[in-house]
């Protein structure tokens, strides 16, 4: 998508608005319009649409589009970095959610609320607050019968254990998730723990193990042909990728993005390809891609002050020209001071300083480094608190201060071990996490060859049942019964027949068609096709030859009086003969 075809793009969604036949088809395609403002961070034109969607769904009185408006809109959903008041704003709309969802007592969106609101501290780096509020959702949402809002709820406490590094709680919460989504049988719920599961298996560095959830995850996805699901599929697999295989991964999300439509989703991805490209390409073609691509330098303009030239200052900075890239940091420098959040600020101030030790300004290096440590502090992040004291040793060490540098040594040597404790721990985590899930495994492998001990046993029970019933028929038909008799029986043993082979081929076609509606309805209006003039065919024949009495003359023919008889004639023959 071109400069020139984003404004296109904004015609189309609102040409389609105008065009709606109803309100909730007005409303739904407001959400689209809405979700793009979004992606390009044109948040003025996307709260204004937000609060459009709220009015036009309360209009309609309908509960499930107010619910629609208050909890599924981008405003609500935009838990990630961003500007210190974004973040305010997101706050506002959780809260107004919240309150809506308090008013007219719905637990279940109560408890997803907290969930998201945890989301939202973890993000500002609130992490006690954030294990509040996602414990607070949990334990609402177990009090509900909404599975969905279990899962999400369960979903969101792990993300927040995760990010407190307590590793093994993190992942028997997703677990706890899993075994809900299993037992509620919605394949769509498992999906979302699978991600879950990926994310956590990423931190801890295990990226294959991470794919093959995230692998599991678009499996499910394809098959109930969810294709926004999809997309985040490819992006999160890309994010798990070689710089080759990413670019694949994210052009199949732009590709499918753009053939659905789901234009947020298409901008999310090209945003996603440019941050690989920023690190592995020449500044001169980088640029040229951001020139390409306008609506990327809309969403940079739009994400926060000056976080386009920030953009502009990498592109020199990886591209290996840093005095080329100091410029776009001073000039960035005054508006990530006064906003963004902790990791935001963060990331810009150590590289700031990377590029100032580039330029060899060390003075300028060490005050910046200093800043970007106290942040990391402030967000109790140990990695950068380690690089930055390793930074800060050199730097001093250059500058001739040794005192200073064998302080800042000794601080990165312990901020060192604590990493390699840390690190020692996850790896204990990782160990204690696979005999946990080998153990899951034993289970569910005997729990499953239980349940075909189980089910084994009640096939036979009716097989058993189905041969009865015949023998049974053919016992009646050897007696002077009631014409009703022999045709309600052989109507009922022919029943219970065919129901079981239906019974046994409905296993075969659930397998066959992976459970899709279309194809089990096709083979079955087939199957039915066969059965039923065979049903007719064969009660009709075996009805007529019961009620034809043949099996009365063979009784009597084989009967135990008769067979006595011709044993007594036989005996007195041969007593005859010997005298």
């Amino acid at each position: 998508m071109t400069g020139k075809s984003q404004p296109i793009v904004e015609q189309q969604l609102i040409h389609s608005i105008e065009q709606a036949p109803t309100d909730s088809a007005r409303f739904i395609r407001m959400g689209f319009l809405a979700d793009y403002f979004f992606a390009i961070k044109n948040f003025s034109k996307a709260d204004s649409l937000i609060e459009s969607r709220i009015m036009l769904a309360e209009k309609t009185t309908s509960p499930g589009l107010i619910l629609r408006a208050y909890f599924d809109n981008a405003g609500y959903n935009s838990t990630g970095t961003s500007t210190v008041n974004r973040l305010e704003i997101t706050k506002q709309y959780i809260d107004r959610a919240m309150a809506y969802a308090k008013a007219n007592n719905l637990n279940d969106y109560i408890a997803m609320a907290h969930a998201n609101l945890a989301s939202l501290n973890a993000t500002e780096g609130l992490l006690d607050q954030a294990i509040t509020n996602a414990s607070t959702g949990y334990t609402s949402s177990l009090n509900t019968d909404n599975d969905s809002a279990k899962v999400v709820c369960s979903v969101e406490l792990g993300n927040i254990y995760l990010e407190k590094s307590n590793i093994l709680t993190a992942y028997r919460t997703f677990i706890n998730a899993q075994n809900i989504a299993v037992k509620h049988k919605d394949e769509s719920l498992l999906a979302t723990v699978y991600i879950a599961l990926a994310k956590m298996y990423k931190k801890l560095g295990k990226d294959e193990l991470a794919k093959l959830y995230i692998n599991k995850s678009r499996a499910i996805h394809d098959k109930l042909h969810r294709q926004k699901s999809l997309i985040n599929d490819y992006i999160i697999l890309a994010k798990l990728s070689n710089y080759t295989a990413a670019k694949q991964y994210l052009q199949q999300a732009i590709d499918l993005s753009t053939e659905i439509q789901s234009f947020s989703q298409k901008i999310e991805a090209e945003r996603i390809l440019f941050s690989y490209i920023l690190v592995r390409e020449k500044p001169d073609f980088v640029n040229e891609y951001l020139q390409n691509h306008e609506e990327l330098k809309n969403l940079f303009l739009n994400t926060g002050p000056d976080y386009l030239n920030w953009m502009q200052a990498e592109i020199y900075l990886y591209g290996g020209l840093p005095a080329q890239a100091l410029p776009y940091f001073k000039k960035a420098e005054n508006s990530f001071n006064s906003g963004y959040d902790l990791t935001t600020k963060k990331n810009f101030f150590s590289e700031l300083a990377y590029c100032l030790r580039e330029v060899n300004n060390i003075p300028e290096a060490i005050k910046y480094n200093l800043k970007s440590m106290d942040i990391a502090k402030a967000s109790s992040d140990l990695n950068g608190m380690e690089a930055n004291a390793k930074e800060l040793k050199e730097l001093y060490q250059q500058k001739a201060n040794y005192k200073l540098a064998l302080e800042y040594g000794n601080l990165y040597d312990s901020y060192k071990d604590s990493v390699n404790q840390l690190g020692k721990e996850r790896d204990l985590a990782v160990l204690e996490i696979e005999n946990e899930a080998a153990a899951q495994e034993r289970q569910e492998q005997l729990q499953a060859a239980a349940l075909r001990r189980k089910y084994n046993l009640q096939y036979m029970f009716i097989t058993i049942v189905v041969v009865t019933v015949f023998i049974l028929l053919i016992m009646v038909g050897m007696f002077k019964v009631s014409t009703l008799a022999i045709r309600v029986m052989g109507f009922l043993s022919l029943i219970f027949l065919f129901e079981f082979i239906i019974l046994v081929l409905d296993q075969k076609i659930h397998h066959l068609t992976h459970g899709e509606p279309w194809k089990i309805w096709l083979i079955k209006i087939g199957i039915i096709s066969f059965l039923l003039p065979l049903h007719h065919y064969l009660e009709h024949k075996l009805i007529r030859y019961l009620l034809s009495r043949h099996l009365i003359t063979v009784r009597s023919r084989i009967s135990f009086s008769n067979l006595l008889k011709k044993k007594k004639r036989i005996l007195s023959s041969e007593k005859k003969e010997e005298s």
